[in-house]
């Protein structure tokens, strides 16, 4: 009989030794995970503060980060992809808010900007300011983010 009393204490003890583990699996693991989520407000408040800089900075004659001259850079070279993609799709855009415009509209139906058409040698009809642009060079400048807006935003444009 002492066999079995001696038997049920180790199980018993292994099923509490293994009881404390599980439970100290449980709250590492919890705490792992609010680490993480904590990790990631940081970065989410570090893309901001760039972006909040970056744009309070943007235009200074020197500034002190050669990123933004890169990050500059990269919004136009998005513009232009952006202008690109469109013109093979056949969109149109507002010159001041962006949203397409159909080709016959004198008007953008979202903010009411005027979208002036020209016709070009070819006789194709075109938006007036795509026409000054093809004779400046076709450069198309993307608009910032604002800082309110989302950080995982893919249609972050840029206007000058």
């Amino acid at each position: 009989m002492a066999f079995f009393d001696k038997l049920g204490n180790t199980i018993s003890a292994a099923g509490k030794d293994g009881l404390s583990k599980a439970r100290e699996w449980a709250d590492t693991a919890k705490i792992s995970v609010d680490i993480k989520e904590r990790e990631g407000a940081i970065q989410k408040m570090y893309r901001e503060l760039g972006r909040a800089y970056y744009k309070d900075h943007k235009d200074d004659a020197a500034p002190d980060y050669e990123q933004i001259a890169a990050i500059k850079a990269a919004f136009e070279e998005i513009g232009e992809l952006k202008a690109s993609k469109d013109e093979i799709r056949g969109i149109r855009r507002c010159p001041e808010c962006g949203q397409i415009v159909a080709r016959e509209a004198n008007y953008c139906s979202n903010c009411g900007t005027k979208c002036e058409t020209v016709e070009n040698v070819d006789g194709e009809v075109v938006d007036s300011a795509e026409a000054e642009d093809a004779a400046e060079a076709e450069a198309e400048v993307v608009e910032e983010p604002a800082a309110e807006e989302n950080a995982d935003s893919d249609d972050v444009e840029e206007k000058e």
